[in-house]
């Protein structure tokens, strides 16, 4: 099937920077080697876990530039040029064409339902008339009929999948048949990986594989040799450690990228108004975590 170029785990990555939105380089120099190490395929550069609401375009910019460097032929990279204004998607559309990496994706063009289905598909013909990459759309609660849709984004050129973030395994999996089933397509939640997996989805992008890259590996790597209980093992444990996360932080970029922290990294700061935990709290949740088995699951 020739829209199956990519498989395997991909961490969606944290944006690193000071407060003079400049990206810290040693750090995301570091994970990146930390994380291929431990057996991820590639990297999903610049999404909602990148902060890409948020960020100047130019922290964007800068932060997919370090981590091409920091990757070089040891992992892909998929370029998320998602963002607010259409002259930004296409200027990092084409910025991410320059540089080489290897697919472009973006959500769609709001994070709530503001734009109907078809206008999100004339949103992805835009982006395509701007590269000749592959492309992912990516396919959220705010699709209003994802099957639809889908079917609609594949007539477009270059586009050869999707990440699919929805938990609803009866429509993940009809998804999975448009196209003769001929269509590249990433479990999106990360606490459902091994679901979608079972369903047919060639491989994961997810937050939480930035600090659990090994474990969200064998989570992959034990499915696809059909050693299920382990996988299931790996996966609830997975599970339990994102309950934490929500729970703690309920669910802020901040509280997960402090995990990053407790592992030895500096993760700089956070764009106002999120708030940068402080030393006292990360030392509670390194605590926590510890007591609750989840501090070494990387």
């Amino acid at each position: 099937m020739k829209n199956k170029l990519f498989k395997g785990v991909y961490p969606a990555s944290f944006s690193v920077y000071d407060e003079n939105m400049k990206v810290i380089v040693p750090t995301v120099e570091k994970i990146a080697k930390w994380q291929l190490d431990n057996g991820v395929d590639g990297f999903y550069v610049g999404g909602a876990t990148g902060e890409c609401h948020v960020l100047p375009q130019r922290t964007r910019i800068e932060m997919l530039e370090v981590i091409k460097n920091a990757v070089g032929n040891r992992g892909h990279i998929f370029a998320h040029v998602g963002a607010g204004r259409m002259e930004d998607v296409i200027e990092l559309t084409k910025h991410a064409e320059a540089l080489g990496v290897d697919a472009i994706s973006s959500l769609p063009p709001a994070m709530m339902p503001y734009y109907s289905d078809d206008e999100a598909v004339e949103y992805y013909k835009i982006i395509a008339k701007n590269t000749t990459k592959p492309i992912f759309a990516y396919v959220t609660p705010t699709i209003g009929n994802p099957v639809a849709f889908l079917e609609k984004v594949m007539e477009i050129d270059n586009v050869i999948g999707a990440k699919v973030t929805i938990r609803d395994c009866t429509v993940f999996q009809k998804v999975l048949q448009i196209n003769g089933g001929d269509m590249n397509i990433f479990n999106g939640p990360d606490e459902t990986m091994i679901c979608g997996l079972a369903l047919g989805a060639d491989g994961a992008i997810g937050t939480t594989y930035n600090f659990a890259p090994k474990l969200a590996v064998g989570i992959y790597n034990d499915f696809n040799s059909c050693n299920i209980e382990s996988a299931r093992q790996k996966q609830n444990k997975l599970d339990s450690l994102i309950d934490y996360c929500i729970k703690v932080g309920r669910g802020a970029c901040a509280y997960w990228k402090a995990y990053m922290t407790i592992l030895g990294y500096d993760m700089g700061t956070n764009v106002a108004p999120g708030h940068t935990p402080t030393t006292e709290e990360i030392k509670k949740m390194e605590k926590d975590l510890l007591s609750l088995g989840l501090l070494d699951v990387q």
